[in-house]
């Protein structure tokens, strides 16, 4: 990987580390040249074409907190260079986290010496000194919504028994404990949740199963750490993966719903009536007008729900709010439970009034297979007084709206409505 780095050092200095390391290092030539060339279209960064630039004292004040002597005055004073050499091995690790940055949903965790230090299979059930403050910091993940899997070679007997272990086997959204390739038992949890292995972090402290998973399932990001948890690895997990999570109520709403979800899967297997099975459910909805307290939900389903949703739009915040101040728009929002919980804001309906057309028709894919866009529709309907058109622009993933628009959008639904 090509890097930049930046920075008010002297950056030629921490070069050779980042080099070692493997990275195709260019540092602007001059003690804080590299303003000068981050303007300068023909200079020599530019020309680099680097895949990152990656300011080194931007991680000052949180490396300081969590490497001892992370400084070391004396090379500040010496070479405009204030770091120690764990401190440039830290910088060195910042950067490998850095270079993987992107959106995830779900982190997969070993067990052996990752969630404690010990060998279950070896040392014992009661020889493992679990890492506390790490479960806690797992678990205040999952309160902002990322689902955790756990990924273990172990007897498929699940240990979290003790009580001065903070997680328990129900803060699992799938549990995968056997002596199979992980990769296997990763794509099958990846399966049960619905979602894509892309949208997966893989921790596990044995560089042999980083490298199975790297080679099998490269879809996955395969987080580098190989060390003993630290502040450092769960502030790094939130910063680089899921900086996104907990900004909605829905999204503190999800680790638990995915529980429900496993519930729902297990008493549809008792029915052999799709009906019945909805019937017993208890489906409830609760329509709305949209308002300035679901922009935020509104601009994450618009980006990130392609499976149904018409029109793709990738509408904004921002968008939102102007649609919500335009008296020639409508926004619905449907939030929805059952009798094993609430799933929150899950659909949403934008109408062009004077063109008499629903432009925007979102549903998560949370919600599908229960019949709740035939309410949706309805409402829309008896709220307009007409049946307005629906707007459909074809991609390669939303399928599943062309299949509800091709059987009708008028038909059979089980949900019951009630007041938000």
């Amino acid at each position: 990987m090509k890097v930049a780095l930046t920075g008010d050092v002297a950056l030629d200095l921490l070069a050779p580390y980042f080099r070692e390391a493997g990275y195709d290092v260019y540092v602007p030539p001059g003690f804080g040249a590299w303003r000068q060339e981050l303007l300068d279209a023909g200079s020599g960064l530019r020309r680099f074409a680097p895949d990152l630039v990656f300011d080194v004292t931007a991680h000052d004040a949180a490396l300081a907190q969590e490497v001892p002597g992370f400084f070391d005055e004396r090379m500040r004073t010496l070479a405009a260079m204030p770091y120690s050499l764990a401190g440039i091995r830290a910088l060195v690790d910042e950067l490998g986290w850095a270079c993987r940055r992107a959106p995830k949903k779900v982190l997969a965790v070993d067990a052996d010496n990752t969630l404690w230090r010990g060998i279950l299979s070896e040392d014992g059930k009661d020889a493992l000194a679990p890492f506390v403050d790490f479960q806690r910091a797992l678990l205040a993940l999952r309160a902002e919504g990322v689902l955790l899997v756990l990924a273990s070679k172990n007897d498929p007997v699940f240990p979290f028994m003790r009580a001065d272990m903070p997680l328990a086997d129900g803060d699992f959204a799938a549990l995968k404990v056997n002596w199979a390739p992980k990769a296997g038992n990763l794509v099958e949890a990846c399966r049960e949740l619905n979602l894509g292995a892309d949208s997966v972090v893989f921790l596990d402290d044995n560089p042999h199963e980083r490298a199975q998973m790297a080679a099998h399932l490269p879809e996955v990001t395969v987080a580098p750490w190989n060390g003993v948890p630290s502040p450092s690895l769960a502030r790094r997990l939130k910063e680089y993966f899921f900086s996104d999570m907990g900004k909605t109520a829905e999204d503190r709403l999800r680790a638990d719903g995915y529980r429900a979800e496993a519930a729902r899967r297990e008493v549809a297997a008792r029915y052999a009536s799709v009906d019945d099975y909805l019937v017993d459910l208890r489906l409830r909805v609760a329509p709305a007008a949209a308002s300035e307290a679901d922009l935020d939900r509104l601009a994450q389903m618009a980006g990130k729900t392609n499976q149904f949703n018409a029109t793709t739009l990738r509408r904004t915040r921002g968008d939102f709010a102007a649609l919500l101040s335009d008296p020639t728009k409508r926004v619905f929002v449907f939030r929805t439970s059952d009798r094993f919980g609430e799933q929150g804001v899950v659909c949403y309906v934008v109408a062009d009034l004077a063109a008499r057309r629903l432009t925007d028709f979102v549903m998560s894919c949370r919600a599908m297979g229960r019949t709740l866009e035939h309410f949706a529709y309805r409402h829309v309907c008896d709220t307009l007084g007409y049946e307005p058109a629906i707007d459909y622009a074809p991609t390669a993933k939303n399928a599943p709206f062309k299949a509800f628009l091709d059987a009708g959008p008028t038909g059979t639904t089980y949900y019951r409505e009630i007041q938000p």
